[in-house]
């Protein structure tokens, strides 16, 4: 029996590492009692059951000061499991000095296999394969794959989806990526202009049909909406800035006289991606990143409950991140901003991200205007890259 030992850390991957790219049958934890807490134990147990198939699991509780004291019952531990016949492996992925130093010297003595996984480059390194074979030599590999709903499940969370959006329903089609990609050629061009557009249509919906796909808006009325905004300041601006989405279909049947206009909407998605201005910069960097292959999942508009437990309407502390990847074991969370960035959003990114992600997370901003000098100053001190969808 394959048995992994190793220090309990606060990073949950890393207490799981081995296990997911090796076949074990045991894992014995040592750690401190305010890191080792019983509900971090629950959720260690968990997963470990879940992903890996392990359901032999220990937990060991040891000083933080006294190294003799932790060498002891490590030696002890150890001394019991090759008195069962079982192959002991000594995991130190993040763990703490002296607990590093116990197992150091227990792995000389009693010539146990010493490794530790380099989470960017996902490669587990022998510490003492000159002396021994180590855990590529003696055991099963495998490589389990991760979920982002793994990753905000470590730490307690759970991404909700009675929430997700109505076109995540239609984001593998290539049809609406299409369609999108189309949007975004007109948007592109000018952002304040996009978000100006999505404004009037959305104050158009009062004069939809039943259906919301039809708009039949008087003429006096929409010069009205169509003059608060600077961006556009005539009709006529407006009418012509909505003719390259006519030309793909996504806004159809426009007809324009001296009393009203009129026009329809494609299908109910493209309505609210329209009505909702900053939909389309979330698709764009969603497809953008998807494509490029370097991510095992990607979701767009995920909304992640911070205790995992729905408590009621308004009862939950509840955040929205624009656009979630994972790239391999490393989980990146991207806000995307259309309009103008304030601290805010920074920090808002920076909060959930940490929580959720912990210390091999990566963050992004991507934003659609210009941000100032010292915001930027701000996200680098955040460890916050900010970026711009081409």
């Amino acid at each position: 029996m394959n048995v992994n030992i190793e220090f309990f850390d606060r990073e949950p991957i890393e207490n799981l590492i081995t296990c997911l790219h090796f076949k074990m049958d045991k894992v014995i934890y040592f750690g401190y009692s305010d890191v080792m807490t019983s509900k971090r134990q629950d959720s260690a147990k968990h997963y470990l059951k879940k992903l890996c198939g392990i359901e032999q699991v220990e937990f060991h509780v040891v000083s933080q000061r006294n190294l003799q004291s932790i060498v002891e019952r490590l030696k002890e531990v150890l001394e019991q499991e090759r008195q069962a016949g079982n192959q002991c492996f000594f995991d130190v992925t993040g763990g703490e000095d002296l607990i590093l130093v116990a197992m150091g010297i227990l792995a000389k003595g009693h010539e146990i296999p010493l490794h530790l996984f380099d989470m960017d480059s996902e490669e587990v390194r022998m510490l003492n394969k000159w002396e021994m074979p180590g855990i590529a030599d003696l055991a099963e590999k495998r490589k389990i794959t991760l979920t982002l709903d793994d990753i905000i499940g470590f730490r307690g969370g759970k991404i909700i989806y009675r929430k997700q959006k109505e076109y995540k329903n239609k984001l593998r089609n290539p049809e609406f990526e299409a369609l999108v990609q189309k949007m975004w050629d007109v948007a592109k061009q000018d952002q304040e202009q996009w978000n100006a557009m999505s404004s009037i249509l959305k104050e158009c919906t009062r004069y939809e049909d039943e259906s919301h796909l039809h708009v039949a808006v008087e003429r006096k009325k929409l010069e009205g909406i169509v003059g608060k905004r600077r961006e556009f300041g005539s009709l006529r601006k407006f009418l012509d800035y909505l003719e390259p989405l006519q030309y793909v279909g996504i806004i159809k049947n426009v007809v324009e006289n001296r009393d009203k206009l009129c026009y329809s909407y494609r299908d109910e998605t493209l309505r609210d991606c329209l009505l909702d201005a900053g939909s389309l910069l979330e698709l764009r960097t969603y497809y953008n990143r998807l494509n490029s292959g370097k991510y095992c999942d990607c979701r767009v508009g995920v909304h992640i409950d911070w205790d995992g437990e729905y408590m009621g309407p308004g009862m939950d502390v509840e955040n929205e991140i624009d656009v979630m990847l994972l790239e391999g074991y490393v989980p990146v969370f991207i806000s995307c901003k259309n309009g103008k960035v304030d601290q805010m959003a920074l920090y808002e990114l920076h909060t959930v991200a940490k929580r959720f992600g912990g210390k091999y997370v990566k963050k992004e901003l991507v934003a659609g205007q210009y941000i100032s000098t010292g915001y930027r100053s701000r996200a680098e001190e955040m460890d916050i890259l900010i970026s711009k969808e081409g």
